[in-house]
């Protein structure tokens, strides 16, 4: 039966249209002529300035640290994640979200509408969020699955993929950890290997609380007032940053981003990339970066569910010789032969300067199919602690895909069927 539906998706979104890869032929990513802050923000980001983050590996951490926040939070809280679900570790966590709307403070949810079709583990353990409401939490299912979707097939690909959390107008943080069982609430050594950064910003809180009220008003009949959420006043940061907050009536560019950090690449790229399926111009994009001389460093992990393993298998041949960047599969199982947890984390970083975090995947959907939030920050600080994450993390237990390899790999396990549902919707 599952098949049979990935099959009927894969069709369905074969036919729909949509191009969302075509700045990263950009002339103004490809300029010599200006800097890669002002190709960043012509691609829409929005400077900031920050400290140093706070940084989280492990989704329990994040859930001890992201329950303190909302414990002291006065004013609003708003919270924005993919896949949403209560279970029993994260069950407190959503009671305190619960007692603090009820408390007074405003406190508002955006998921998307996929959460309660959850293909990962946490689908054996969730409970649906429609809870919150009753506690006065302010929760919107960003565009639920329905068969309104089989009108236009196109419209169930939009899907709202960001994970970012504000409070107070003074916190902010953004990542990739779902507020889910697999994420957050598995326990330690059982969450997936992922990231969240943390930012005591009031001009960051202020720019993500402006994108989040309007992906809210412009999906909901309960409109927010902006004037009700203010950002707190606070000195400027060390270095400087651009959010891309791409949304409902959005013009950030999350392929401009990437193509302009690309082409200002001088030595050094690492790249997570989580399920990197490229269609011809991102590929187009990496080899030029390779030809100049540049070592584009990919760690990534086989999604071990069967359809995007089948699916990433078929694509792998290809990935390899069109970028010709060294790719690296970082181990499934432990010494012990356990399976490890699945390598979700996205990060980009270049010439140990500028970092990317946030929510995108490098891949064809990230790039304009579903709504993304990432920071991109010019810090050699940031840039080397994390490059010393990577190492200890990955880098250790990877192995580099040869084309053998890759080419086994496809003929044992790919799909052709799976390769186009991943491409479009993973």
């Amino acid at each position: 039966m599952k098949k049979a539906v990935l099959l009927i998706l894969s069709i369905l979104i074969l036919f729909s249209s949509c191009s969302t890869t075509s700045d990263f032929n950009s002339e103004v990513a490809l300029s010599d002529d200006l800097t890669l802050g002002e190709k960043l923000q012509h691609f829409g980001g929005e400077k900031v300035s920050v400290d140093m983050p706070e940084m989280y590996f492990a989704g329990v951490d994040w859930l001890e640290r992201m329950t303190e926040l909302v414990a002291d939070a006065d004013d609003y809280i708003l919270i924005s994640t993919f896949l949403g679900s209560s279970s029993e570790l994260t069950e407190p966590f959503y009671r305190l979200l619960m007692d603090k709307a009820e408390s007074g403070v405003d406190v508002y949810f955006i998921m998307d509408g996929s959460s309660s079709y959850d293909m990962t583990e946490s689908q054996f353990h969730m409970t649906p969020l429609y809870f919150l409401r009753e506690a006065g939490v302010h929760l919107l299912e960003y565009s639920p699955i329905s068969g309104m979707h089989l009108i236009k097939p196109s419209t169930i690909l939009l899907r709202d993929h960001r994970k970012l959390l504000v409070v107070d107008g003074e916190w902010a943080a953004i990542g990739g950890m779902n507020i889910n069982y697999v994420s957050i609430g598995a326990g330690r050594g059982r969450t997936q290997r992922d990231s969240m950064y943390l930012f005591d910003s009031p001009e960051l809180a202020d720019a993500m609380t402006r994108e989040f009220i309007a992906i809210w008003n412009a999906s909901s009949v309960e409109k927010m007032d902006g004037a009700d959420f203010p950002a707190r006043e606070g000195e400027s940061g060390q270095f400087d940053a651009y959010l891309f907050n791409y949304g409902t009536g959005s013009d950030d560019s999350i392929s401009g981003m990437y193509s302009s950090l690309l082409e200002e690449a001088e030595e050094e790229v690492i790249l997570l990339p989580y399920l990197p399926m490229l269609d011809g111009t991102m590929e187009n994009a990496i080899r030029r970066t390779v030809e100049r001389g540049v070592d584009v460093d990919i760690y990534m992990q086989l999604d071990t569910r069967g359809y995007a393993y089948n699916g990433m298998s078929e694509y792998l041949p290809n990935l390899l010789e069109s970028t010709e960047a060294n790719i690296y599969l970082t181990q499934e199982t432990d010494e012990d032969g356990e399976m490890m947890p699945l390598m979700h984390e996205k990060l980009m970083i270049v010439d140990s300067r500028y970092v990317v975090v946030g929510s995108t995947n490098f891949n064809v959907r990230s790039m304009g199919l579903s709504y993304e939030v990432s920071l991109v920050l010019d810090s050699p600080e940031m840039a080397g602690i994390l490059r010393e994450h990577v190492m200890e993390s990955y880098a250790n237990i990877a192995r580099v895909l040869t084309k053998e390899e890759a080419e086994r790999l496809k003929k044992d396990y790919g799909n052709i069927a799976y390769y186009l549902f991943m491409y479009y919707g993973g």
